[in-house]
């Protein structure tokens, strides 16, 4: 079962340093999937272009959960984070845990040489 995250070192940098705009909201997690990129029917999600390297997840006090995704566009050098608001138990331990697992091969497939 996919849980609130408790990592043992600090969050990363809300947005980025150089530029407060490079941040955005989404209100449920069936507005991240309507607005970005990667959830259609003939659609993947880009790791190359929209590399996550980090995410959190935090409980909601209506016992739903935000989850946070830390995306650095590889190929402009941009780091952005993104918040999801208002993920149920459900979606989090189905749709979620599957798309962060897609982003976990792309981690492991950069390290290869290493694992």
């Amino acid at each position: 079962m996919l849980k609130e995250t408790k990592h043992d070192y600090q969050n990363c940098l809300t947005g980025n340093f150089y530029d407060n705009k490079c941040t955005g909201e989404y209100e449920s997690w069936e507005d991240f999937k309507n607005t970005h990129a990667g959830f259609g029917a003939n659609d993947y999600y880009n790791d190359t272009y929209n590399f996550v390297f980090r995410y959190d997840i935090h409980k909601q006090d209506d016992s739903k959960y935000r989850l946070e995704l830390c995306i650095m566009l590889q190929r402009k050098g941009i780091y952005t984070h993104l918040y999801i608001h208002n993920i149920d138990q459900n979606t989090l331990n189905t749709e979620v845990k599957e798309w962060l697992k897609g982003r976990s091969k792309y981690i492991t497939h950069l390290w290869k040489e290493v694992l």
